[in-house]
């Protein structure tokens, strides 16, 4: 197995899980894009071009730097694909996989952050030198595993996000800038993340730009269309 499998597949579960974007004037979205992971004074870096088709809701990523790969993920199967060494690698979860690197697009532009889709309820809401707060608790059924959810939006904008674990402590704060109006929404250019222990010390710091939006290509790009070739053997695993 390659090395840098493990680190695609950990970049694949970041962040929140939320629902497919339903705005109808999104068919299809490419951006270019560049990660860079710093966990424990050791930064990662890749980039690439990520491809989103909403009415299927499928993502074809293709890796360009520090090696080529190209992910597709669609419901419970993710498949990573090596042309160079010609391997390629599929795994089958039990729930759905969240959308690599797309998942902070699609919750930027919904208002709620996809959060009553997985059973949160608005609690409170306070605003703070403009900027309005939305207080999300979790589904009752979840408390002891979810904590609440902070989202701060201005100008129909989303631009920052808390959460915290059921003892009020924050594990993650990720925040949106540079925000681009595709379609109907705004959505940001460059999305910073940090997780925290519970001593409020920081575990990862996560900084994706994306750049170069293309919004319902005419032709749709066929990489969109892309599966492994029938000569490679793909190797399996269940999650």
């Amino acid at each position: 197995m390659p090395k840098s499998l493990h680190v695609s597949i950990s970049f694949l579960l970041m962040l929140l899980h939320a629902e497919a974007l339903h705005a109808a004037s999104l068919k299809t979205l490419s951006l270019n894009f560049t990660r860079e992971l710093t966990e424990k004074d050791k930064t990662e870096q890749i980039a690439g071009t990520l491809h989103y088709d909403a009415k299927v809701t499928r993502v074809v990523v293709e890796v360009n730097d520090p090696l080529k790969q190209i992910m597709v993920v669609k419901d419970k199967a993710l498949e990573i694909y090596y042309p160079e060494q010609k391997q390629a690698f599929r795994f089958i979860a039990k729930g759905r996989i969240p959308l690599p690197f797309v998942e902070s697009i699609i919750q930027s532009t919904q208002a709620e952050h996809g959060l009553t889709a997985i059973g949160y309820t608005l609690e409170k809401h306070d605003i703070v030198d403009e900027v309005l707060y939305n207080y999300w608790s979790p589904p009752k059924k979840a408390k002891d595993q979810l904590g609440t959810v902070i989202l701060g939006m201005q100008d129909d904008r989303l631009i920052s996000a808390e959460v915290k674990n059921p003892k009020g402590y924050i594990i993650a704060k990720s925040h949106y800038q540079n925000h681009s109006k595709i379609g109907v929404n705004y959505v940001p250019m460059m999305v910073t993340s940090s997780t925290y222990d519970e001593k409020s010390e920081v575990l990862q710091h996560e900084r994706v730009v994306y750049s170069n939006p293309q919004v319902n290509a005419d032709p749709q790009n066929p990489i969109l269309n892309f599966t492994i070739p029938e000569s490679v053997e793909v190797k399996e695993v269940k999650w």
